[in-house]
Parts: C-alpha cells; structure tokens; sequence
C-alpha cells in the first residue's frame, strides 16, 4: 500500500523534471519513474499517463519554459491492491486532486549540457518549490535526450497519512527519475 503513495509522488516528481529539452516530448520514449524505501526495502514504480508543454531555448533560457500535468490514476506500482490504496484520502486522495502538476519559474544552465530547472511542483493541493537538475544527450537518432534523478518529501504534500506517516515504515524521501526523448530537429 505504501509503495503506491511513494511511487505517486516519484511520478509528480518527475513530472517536473521531464521539462529539460526541446520542443515536444516523444512520450511513448520517454518516462517517469520513481524509487521510495517501505521498510528498508526499494521499491520503484512509474506514471503510464502525463502531459507536457516544452520550450527550450539554450541560447536563450528567459524563454524555456515546462509545464506537466501528470494523471495520478496511471500510477502503476505492479499491485492492484496497492494502487488501489494510493488512491485514497490517506495517500493521493485522487478524486479531489486527481493530477499533479509542474510549472518551471526559469532555467540556468550550470556546465556543459548540464541545467537546473526551478518552479513549483503541486500536489494533493500543495504547492512547493522544486529544483531539478537534468543533464542533455543526444540518442543514436539524433533526438535530445533530458534525463534528472531529484528527491522529494513525500509528507510535505500530505502524501501517505495516519499510520503511513511514519518515516521507519515508509520513507519520507521519494526519488524521481525522469527520461525524456525531444525530437530531433529537422
């Protein structure tokens, strides 16, 4: 039950972080995935389903900009019964706040093809600021590719209440991986 809860909030998390790269996301290549510990033990999970609104200027970051919207409901945990659990008020409380969303403040860039993007990450109705480092590659077909690992607290968003909120049973911190494929320009 608690591996569903920490993976919603890797996948927010990595929402946020999937703005680093061009114009467009290929998202059938691209991924957002999460790690949180549940007794000492890993557990990693991913979000099947997500939008994003991606500019991005190297030359010129005032004008980058990222926007995610990611759909709780697609958190996939491989557990019915877990994801069925982080649906609840206790932990996503989807029917109130069925989507997490991300919406970058600005973008520097801090070494060769490395940038931190800044902005404001919500979910389950609270909003925190959020910094993501990404790092840029290009594939074997010449598309732009965005990857960053950051960390969240989950409870700072209300995620995983009542008996969850013990951090010796479920992690406070929940690490996001993001990958994300832009298209090669033509």
């Amino acid at each position: 039950m608690m591996r569903a809860s920490s993976l919603l909030l890797s996948v927010a998390l990595l929402a946020v972080a999937t703005f680093a790269g061009a114009d467009g996301v290929l998202t059938d290549k691209s991924e957002i995935r999460f790690v949180s510990k549940q007794m000492g033990v890993n557990f990693e999970g991913r979000f099947r389903k997500w939008k994003a609104n991606v500019v991005f200027v190297p030359n010129d970051l005032a004008k980058s900009k990222a926007e995610f919207d990611i759909d709780l409901a697609s958190i996939d945990l491989e557990s019915d019964d877990s994801e069925s659990e982080v649906k609840g008020p206790m932990w996503f409380d989807m029917a109130k706040f069925p989507v997490a969303h991300f919406q970058s403040a600005s973008m520097k860039k801090v070494g060769a093809d490395q940038y931190e993007i800044a902005g404001a990450l919500t979910m389950k109705g609270v909003t925190k600021p959020v910094v993501v480092p990404v790092a840029l590659k290009k594939d074997a077909g010449g598309n732009s590719v965005a990857e960053g690992t950051f960390a969240v607290k989950r409870l700072d968003y209300g995620i995983g209440l009542g008996l969850w909120s013990d951090t010796e049973t479920v992690a406070n911190d929940v690490i996001v991986k993001i990958r994300m494929v832009l298209p090669a320009a033509k």
